[in-house]
C-alpha cells in the first residue's frame, strides 16, 4: 500500500496579544504553506491561529512540521488538533 496523505489542523499561539497577527500569518503561509488559514478570538484579545496543511503520510513529518511552525518569530506553541486522512 502506498502512503497517503493526512490533513492536518494546528493550533498556533503567539507570544502575546501585542503580537503582529498579520506578520506572522505572513510568515506562516511562506514558510508552511497552509491550505487553509483563520483567526479564532481565545480570551483577553488573545487570538490564535488555525491552519489546515496536507502533509505527506511519512513518520516524522508531523514532528517535522511543528517544529517548523514553532521556529517562526512570534509563535510561543504549535499544536495538532486534528489529523484526518485525506484519500
Amino acid at each position: 500500500m502506498s502512503q497517503g496523505s493526512v490533513a492536518t489542523t494546528f493550533k498556533i499561539m503567539p507570544d502575546s496579544v501585542e503580537t503582529d497577527l498579520d506578520q506572522l500569518e505572513k510568515e506562516i503561509k511562506e514558510k508552511i504553506k497552509p491550505s487553509k488559514l483563520e483567526r479564532i478570538p481565545i480570551a483577553f484579545g488573545l487570538n490564535a491561529i488555525v491552519i489546515v496543511k496536507v502533509i505527506d503520510e511519512k513518520e516524522g513529518e508531523l514532528d517535522r512540521i511543528t517544529e517548523e511552525i514553532k521556529s517562526i518569530p512570534g509563535v510561543r506553541e504549535a499544536e495538532i488538533t486534528n489529523v484526518a486522512r485525506s484519500w
